[in-house]
């Protein structure tokens, strides 16, 4: 083949020393190649020979940018390769060179379209242009029957076929076959060779390494090596390759090649494209050739998540029951009197009025209620029975509040307040007076000689068993806007309770307030109690509590992301073979880095998804031994972000590890 002005290939005075551990400082020194000077022109069918030791496979490497030579220069159409960064070497391994070993170097978790597709998923092509592609190529190669076996199911040939086919996936430019025929008899090291000639015949520049003549025949030109130095060159003009039978060759499709210019923004289709790959990895190694690892790994996270959820519900459940008896005690409340303190003889007492309590409502932070109270005693009659009790005005709000809870009847409503209704709410031991033997709801009740319809009565307080009754079964309740115009005769207030809707911000609540009537009264006529110790207390152990049930599940999460870590690297140390492999066809170093990061990602989110199911489950557990506990919808972000964050704090190292490998080393194991 003529010569053209440009060589496809230009290797000028290339060298390659390997160095290993040894006495010295630099080590003992391999001499592999020497002072290799030659060129390949586009289409020649080239064999370069040689006995084992030789170089010649370390020159494939080298003409497959594989390995970088220690010496000399080597061009690639003009372009010195040794300038190239690691991503650069790999867009040319990618769009011009295909690979074919004598132990086919399939990945045995995928099929065979699979095999053949993995190039152009590293360039990006879209799915179903590529499967496509990859069934085009099989079926060309008549394997077109095999397309979801994997090499197992195939037989010598069959995998060699497969392995050219993915060698053309890109288009092949350059096809550098490392003893294709070594582990294949007669008959099918016949077809593989028949192949590669054909391939050539249309283009395609073919280079195989051998120690065979019978394989370097089929070649035009015989390269020999010996001791890394090339001790003869030449060419055969009209060679007679051994005959055959006929040979189907596949398509020659060209090399897809990328947009010219710099990518600006984020490419979605290649992002989703990469996210695909990365699954199909994950299921092809993890979950088809690793299942009992990954389902160990799977559910060390899911019990490091479920313990974190866990300890959230109970740490939220712990939180909201004590908030629940600060309610009940009153220690989440501030209490608000008109009067002055003891000694102030500047301030006169303020009186305190229905703009003030809705004044709190309105204007003050942190506020769950405000409750106007004006009470008064008075004498309660129903035919000929009386009971002289404490009648307290009442808004509908205390029915939550206060943890009212009717027997019968109905609760007050803002209506009843407005409208100065005469109705009254009244406790079950005022009932058990006035009303011993009837229902007292709908009955007429005197109080303060107004007559008064009875709107509902309290459920009894008074415990199973206990002679005691409780005060709150004595409870008269009545709507505020009746109390202060039928019964009392005045729109000052007694008090003002405000309930904090945060218990560990009373103090604070109890300044705003203070500092709220201060301006609208001019003066501090008022006095401000309530029960900060407690909640001081309070506060003190919810933090303690928090801080332990954090520390169990962040124990759990990295007991769980040790295992990834764990799993992840005797996962790359076993699947070297396969990472060499994934860089032979073009797979960057991020692109690794990115396969092996998701797939702890991928493992750890699973484990996260079951971990948040089973902390939602355990609810019915807690119920049972009466554990307090909650659940709430951001436990599930808290979980997965535990389980993405595991997964990536868990996946960097091994993931580095599986990019780090050297493509030659990795190809080797």
């Amino acid at each position: 083949m003529a010569a053209t002005e440009t060589p496809l290939i230009e290797l000028v005075d290339v060298g390659r020393v390997y160095r290993r551990a040894g006495a010295g400082r630099r080590g003992v020194a391999t001499r592999a190649l020497s002072d290799v000077t030659l060129r390949i022109d586009p289409g020649e069918f080239v064999a370069v020979m040689g006995p084992s030791g030789s170089g010649k496979s370390t020159l494939m490497n080298i003409l497959g940018c594989l390995d970088r030579p220690t010496q000399g220069v080597y061009r690639f159409q003009g372009r010195d390769v040794g300038q190239l960064s690691a991503d650069e070497r790999a867009a040319l391994r990618r769009e011009s060179f295909g690979f074919v070993f004598q132990s086919y170097n399939l990945l045995g978790s995928a099929t065979a379209r699979e095999n053949v597709e993995m190039p152009a998923a590293y360039a990006h092509l879209g799915r179903a242009l590529r499967a496509e592609r990859a069934e085009g190529l099989l079926r060309a190669f008549a394997l077109g029957n095999r397309l979801g076996h994997r090499p197992r199911a195939l037989s010598g040939g069959e995998q060699q076929r497969v392995a050219i086919a993915r060698a053309l996936m890109n288009g092949g430019r350059v096809i550098l076959a490392d003893e294709p025929t070594g582990a294949l008899d007669t008959k099918n090291g016949e077809d593989v060779l028949a192949v590669l000639a054909d391939l050539s015949a249309r283009g395609h520049t073919v280079i195989v390494i051998t120690h065979d003549p019978e394989v370097a025949a089929w070649s035009e030109r015989r390269i020999e090596l010996l001791d890394g130095r090339v001790v003869a060159d030449r060419r055969t003009e009209g060679v007679t390759r051994p005959a055959r039978g006929d040979t189907v060759v596949g398509p020659n499709p060209s090399p897809r090649s990328e947009p010219s210019g710099r990518r600006t923004g984020i490419d979605f289709q290649r992002a989703a494209e990469s996210l695909r790959g990365t699954l199909a990895s994950l299921r092809a190694n993890l979950l088809r050739g690793s299942r009992l690892r990954t389902a160990l790994t799977v559910l060390s996270v899911t019990v490091g998540v479920w313990s974190v959820v866990a300890m959230l519900s109970v740490v939220q459940g712990g939180y909201r029951e004590s908030v629940e008896t600060v309610s009940r005690i009153g220690a989440d409340r501030i209490f608000v009197r008109s009067g002055v303190a003891y000694g102030d003889r500047k301030s006169t007492p303020v009186r305190l009025t229905l703009a003030d309590a809705e004044a709190i409502r309105r204007e003050v932070d942190n506020v769950r209620a405000v409750l106007p109270h004006v009470s008064g005693q008075l004498t309660l009659r129903q035919g000929d029975r009386s009971v002289e009790t404490t009648v307290q005005a009442a808004v509908p709000e205390m029915l939550v509040t206060d943890r009212l809870r009717l027997a019968r009847g109905v609760f007050f409503s803002e209506r009843d307040s407005a409208d100065h209704e005469p109705v009254v709410v009244i406790g079950a031991g005022i009932s058990d007076e006035l009303f011993p033997v009837s229902a007292a709801v709908g009955r007429h009740v005197l109080v303060g000689g107004a007559p008064f319809v009875v709107k509902g009565v309290l459920a009894r307080y008074r415990r199973s068993g206990s002679v005691v009754e409780d005060y709150r079964d004595k409870q008269v309740l009545v709507p505020l806007g009746t109390a202060q115009a039928l019964l009392f005769g005045r729109e000052s207030l007694d008090s003002i309770t405000v309930s904090a809707e945060d218990p560990k911000r009373v103090g604070e609540t109890a300044r705003a307030v203070d500092n709220l009537l201060a301006r609208r009264h001019g003066h501090r006529g008022f006095s401000l109690s309530s029960d900060i110790p407690s909640m001081i207390g309070f506060s003190t152990v919810e933090r303690l509590m928090s801080a332990l049930m954090g520390a169990v599940g962040a124990i759990s999460l990295f007991v769980g992301g040790m295992g990834v870590t764990s799993v992840m690297l005797v996962s790359v140390a076993e699947r070297t073979r396969e990472i060499g492999i994934r860089m032979a066809t073009g797979a960057r170093r991020q692109d690794i880095l990115r396969q092996f990061l998701l797939e702890a990602v991928a493992v750890t989110v699973a484990g996260g998804v079951l971990g948040t199911m089973l902390g939602f489950a355990s609810r019915v557990v807690f119920d049972a031994f009466e554990v307090p506990a909650a659940l709430s919808v951001w436990f599930v972000f808290a979980a997965l972000a535990c389980a993405v964050g595991t997964g990536l704090a868990a996946g960097i190292v091994p993931a580095r590890r599986a990019a780090a490998l050297d493509p030659v080393a990795a190809l080797s194991r």
